[in-house]
């Protein structure tokens, strides 16, 4: 097993950039609200389900099982393909 700073050492860049490419995603989204026609969909299930797995990763009280917990959050309700298309 892998101590605390090679676990640090062996996937710090991998996480960088999963989460440089979290960030781009929302930033498209978020600009894309800007574009004619606008129809944004804020209420939609898998944008909550998203900032809850985010909030989830960012909660210090939370020390394990949290791929199980962010597993969870996504299968509660399946998703419906077209549900937020018009």
């Amino acid at each position: 097993m892998l101590n605390p700073e090679e676990i640090v050492n062996l996937y710090y860049l991998e996480v960088r950039c999963k989460l440089l490419e979290i960030a781009a995603i929302y930033d498209r989204y978020d600009r894309s609200k800007n574009l004619e026609p606008v129809q944004a969909i804020d209420d939609d299930p898998r944008l909550a389900k998203c900032k809850e797995a985010l909030e989830l990763l960012c909660n210090d009280n939370i020390t394990n099982n949290r791929a199980e917990q962010i597993a969870l959050i996504f299968s509660d309700a399946p998703y419906q393909p077209g549900k937020f298309e018009e």
